[in-house]
């Protein structure tokens, strides 16, 4: 038994190119040939049209039958050529999280939104980062907190004397932490590092820091041209707590960039922004910020993995993770900030804090 099959031609659809007018457009393209076509005159045209004589003297002398673009000229963007630029080339160069971008650039500019930064990454194509970057980019888990970058920047003067700010922070969860000095020497490297020790509620692995005399002997040299052998102070005891210290090229400072951006986000939250009378409303305002930083400071930076918000947040987590590796530290912790930053101000650092138990 044969089988018959039948095959049916369907008809091709045609393409409905349509034309697209302006929304108060009173002619299309045929009509507009037929003026500019016709030997009628434009009152006589306007007439049979229903239109103006004015619309049919433009389609006369108009070269084209097409509709002008309505685009303007030139777009007033919310950004400055220079905002934009640098805002580019932040991203190519480093390829930092959207949020840590708007950061930098509210140190230049306040007015400068979310929005406006994520519209020049799109409109430079570095919105997406590439595949390859994805590829080299480390998780956090090897991003362990314990990693500190630790600087020295300079505070105002009171009565003639100056005033230095040790600041280290922790790469993995920026928690932040700083103290006031009188002088910029590694006596006071070495009893911040004490301080930090007992503040920071993780294991110091590694601690970061420049070519300072306040932090390491190694470019101090004898008068015979010989370098100095002799460890610092710092790394006397980062021996004893078997921490890995390690120095930034000279004069590169953007090698510790880290701490030398919240060095910038200190500054324009205290000093930069308020004039002090005296050292103790000084000191009140850096306590102050800290709290904000460690609790309520919004960190594009922090590791999406983690899903968190604040450097407290970020601890909070690492003791989900971590729980028996650092249960030792935590009250420790919570013993030294309680002595350190005493006052009503403290209350809601403390109070968090003790979530952790």
């Amino acid at each position: 038994m044969k089988t018959c099959i039948l095959n049916f031609a369907l008809p091709k659809r045609k393409l409905n190119m349509k034309q697209v007018y302006h929304s108060n457009a009173v002619t299309n393209l045929h009509i507009r040939s037929e003026i500019r076509n016709s030997n009628l005159t434009n009152l006589e045209l306007a007439d049979k049209y229903n239109t103006s004589i004015a619309t049919i003297s433009k389609w006369k002398n108009r070269v084209t039958l097409a509709d002008n673009t309505s685009a303007p000229s030139h777009i007033n963007y919310a950004l400055s050529d220079i905002e934009q630029s640098l805002i580019t080339s932040i991203r190519k160069t480093t390829w930092l999280p959207l949020d840590e971008v708007w950061e930098m650039m509210l140190e230049q500019n306040t007015t400068i939104t979310r929005s406006s930064v994520y519209r020049t990454f799109c409109r430079n194509n570095v919105n997406k980062v590439p595949q390859e970057k994805k590829d080299k980019a480390k998780k956090f888990k090897e991003y362990q907190p314990g990693y500190l970058h630790i600087d020295v920047t300079y505070l105002p003067k009171f009565d003639g004397v100056k005033y230095y700010l040790f600041v280290a922070i922790d790469r993995a969860t920026r928690t932040l932490y700083f103290e006031v000095y009188d002088a910029k020497t590694s006596e006071n490297t070495e009893s911040f590092m004490n301080n930090s020790l007992e503040f920071f509620p993780f294991q110091i692995t590694h601690v970061l820091t420049d070519n300072g005399l306040e932090f390491t002997n190694r470019l101090i040299k004898s008068k015979k041209g010989n370098l100095c052998t002799k460890p610092s102070k710092l790394d006397v005891v980062c021996e004893d707590n078997k921490i890995d210290h390690r120095l930034t090229k000279p004069a590169t400072p953007k090698t510790n960039g880290m701490v030398e951006r919240v060095n910038g986000t200190i500054k324009n939250g205290t000093i930069l922004k308020e004039k002090y009378e005296n050292l103790n409303e000084m000191f009140s305002a850096l306590n102050l910020f800290l709290i904000h930083y460690m609790l309520y400071r919004r960190h594009g930076g922090l590791r999406k993995e983690l899903n968190v918000r604040t450097p407290f947040n970020a601890i909070e987590k690492w003791y989900e993770l971590k729980p028996r590796v650092e249960s030792k530290k935590k009250v420790t912790l919570v013993a030294f900030v309680t002595s350190k930053y005493k006052g009503n101000q403290s209350i809601c650092f403390l109070y968090k804090l003790n979530l952790l138990f």
